[in-house]
């Protein structure tokens, strides 16, 4: 393990105040969606194979729901409103060369009836099958391979493929993590009663809608594209749904439309984050949450007339070891000149362990007297064709040890894509040791049971 971060609301996990309207709001919530009286933690992500930096944050909402005994639970919110595809997998593979590198497997069959970019929910849940292919790099990759397919099947009668996806990375968890009080889908959220009175407050106010939430986009222009302001027609922050399953901007007469009418409809981010926290007494975000949720806060105040509660963040950085992913390289090996620096002066072959060394007589004299030469001279053109003669017969005495360096060079190069592999945090967890998932789920337990007296 190399790192894992907690952090808690300013005023702790303590039920912070609400104004009546945010109280209001949260008690429908929680009503529409069934979730139990008492303390509710919460973390969502998108239905995909999960990598220990999001984990964390699924770890922490489950202690943090744990540390208040028979009153706390906790809620998986399922973003099945991003375009993603749940059965695929990140998998180490070999190559013919015998290197490893990183490639997506389908743990399913396409749908051909669907947008390669369809949303999570319109996808079917199915039984999943084992991609064709040899190439697994090692036997811990095909092992995880083959419990995560064993999941996928014991959860194929999950309404669609995301709560399917969701499901199976809880069960894969449930070392670290408690089984969830409800998996809620966002789309679920805008069926809410609550939602319901939001959704209709954009539709009444659609430019004011997205002026507003324009304006809050200056705090951070990249966490969202701007939303279409056209007067009535003006776009609203939320997703239409094509009947291949993928995703559309809409604006505000079609999104009643559709609303009345019945059609889903997939909220936004800053509305889904939004309505997870107003659900929730303690909710946990991942890094990116953090930054982009101050777009979010103050739309939600500015627009909506709701300040949200604060929420906390978790999050871990954990690499594989590099032998479970089939990874067998010499980390130590010996650093070589470039081969290009050196074709162009051989003379570094003598000096490539240290670069400090003066450079050599011949050439620098050489180069004084392209220098000193005028401009466009005959002279200059002469000293310059004397560089490129030295250098040329240089390479050529110095052919084989050029030639080594090439191969050496692309050596290295392969060496250093190797350690890169091993050391990239967003394998999925189960690629993991469980040793080390083991000892992050303890810092993450221990940070919060230095706040427990916030907990209770």
């Amino acid at each position: 393990m190399k790192s894992v971060e907690v952090h808690l609301p300013t005023e702790g996990a303590k039920e912070l105040s609400l104004s009546p309207l945010a109280s209001s709001l949260r008690s429908q919530l929680r009503d529409s969606l069934h979730i139990p009286a008492g303390f509710v933690a919460g973390a969502g992500h998108q239905p995909i194979a999960l990598h220990c930096g999001i984990l964390a944050k699924f770890i922490a909402a489950s202690s943090a729901a744990q540390a208040r005994t028979s009153a706390g639970c906790w809620v998986h919110f399922l973003s099945d409103q991003d375009v993603v595809d749940p059965f695929r997998m990140d998998l180490p593979v070999r190559e013919r060369n015998g290197n490893v590198r990183r490639t997506s497997l389908g743990l399913a069959l396409e749908q051909p009836q669907l947008a390669s970019d369809a949303v999570p929910f319109a996808r079917p849940a199915q039984a999943p099958r084992r991609p064709d292919i040899e190439t697994i790099a090692s036997p811990t990759a095909s092992t995880a391979m083959d419990k995560v397919i064993e999941a996928l099947r014991d959860a194929c009668d999950s309404p669609n493929a995301g709560v399917q996806m969701a499901r199976t990375m809880m069960h894969s968890a449930k070392r670290w993590v408690n089984p969830p009080c409800a998996i809620v889908e966002s789309r679920s959220l805008l069926m809410c009663d609550a939602a319901q009175s939001i959704l209709h407050k954009m539709f009444a106010a659609p430019e004011q809608c997205a002026a507003v939430f324009n304006a809050a986009l200056k705090l951070d222009p990249r966490s969202a594209r701007p939303l279409r302001e056209n007067g009535s027609r003006s776009e609203v922050p939320v997703w239409g749904v094509r009947a291949d399953g993928s995703r559309e901007r809409i604006d505000a007469l079609e999104a009643r439309r559709r609303c009345e009418s019945g059609i889903p409809l997939l909220p936004r981010a800053f509305l889904a984050s939004g309505l997870m926290r107003l659900t929730c007494d303690l909710f946990f975000h991942g890094t990116g949450g953090v930054r982009y949720e101050r777009v979010g806060d103050r739309w939600w105040r500015d627009f909506l007339g709701i300040d949200l509660p604060e929420f906390g963040s978790a999050t871990a950085t954990i690499v594989p070891v590099a032998s479970d992913l089939g990874l067998d390289f010499d980390s130590h090996s010996p650093q070589h000149a470039s081969w290009r620096e050196a074709w162009w002066d051989p003379t570094r072959l003598d000096r490539q362990h240290d670069s400090r060394t003066m450079i050599d007589p011949t050439r620098s004299g050489l180069l004084q007297r392209i220098a000193d030469a005028p401009r466009k001279s005959t002279s200059r053109r002469a000293a310059y064709q004397a560089l490129c003669d030295y250098i040329n017969a240089l390479r050529q005495s110095r052919s084989a040890e050029l030639s080594s360096l090439e191969i050496a060079e692309g050596e290295s190069k392969s060496i250093r894509a190797q350690i890169a592999l091993a050391n990239d945090r967003t394998w999925p967890f189960v690629l993991m040791r469980e040793s080390a998932i083991d000892s992050m789920a303890k810092s993450i337990r221990d940070h919060l049971g230095q706040r427990s007296s916030e907990l209770r």
